[in-house]
């Protein structure tokens, strides 16, 4: 780390290494629909049945665009809007078995790409990565189970 607060070097390191994760695997994806679209359904596959409020809030767009988003989904296939059943009122978005195959396709996908590019490294390349992804993995845990 070398910046003068190894805080600050250590949250640039992580959001460094976001960035190439998604540059090299995440950005490259052959999507079927439009990357706001399969956010919506990466957030529900996450959070489970989620109203349309909840999902505006956490993907940081509009309510009046998460409703018109949602609706695209519906009319796809992709997702079910059902009433909740705490509060009539309210609908839960959900997603179908269609909805749940486009994430595994992406998930095999990345999995895929990912793959192909290991033979770039070494096999001790490879442990140590492994190595790093298990600590990285658990550190991250670890961080943000207290805030629950």
């Amino acid at each position: 780390m070398t910046l003068a607060n190894p805080t600050n070097a250590l949250s640039q390191n992580f959001i460094e290494m976001l960035m190439l994760i998604h540059l090299n695997i995440f950005r490259n994806k052959h999507l079927p629909l439009p990357l706001n679209q399969y956010g919506l359904l990466m957030v529900i596959h996450t959070e489970g049945p989620i109203t349309n409020n909840r999902a505006s809030e956490i993907l940081k767009i509009s309510k009046q665009q998460m409703s018109s988003v949602a609706e695209r989904l519906v009319q796809q296939g992709y997702i079910n809007k059902t009433p909740d059943k705490e509060d009539r009122r309210r609908c839960l978005l959900k997603l179908t078995p269609k909805g749940l195959q486009v994430i595994a396709d992406q998930n095999t996908y990345v999995r895929h790409r990912f793959d192909d590019n290991l033979s770039n490294l070494s096999k001790k390349e490879q442990e140590k990565l492994d190595n790093a992804i298990d600590c990285l993995k658990n550190s991250i845990e670890a961080m943000f189970a207290k805030q629950g």
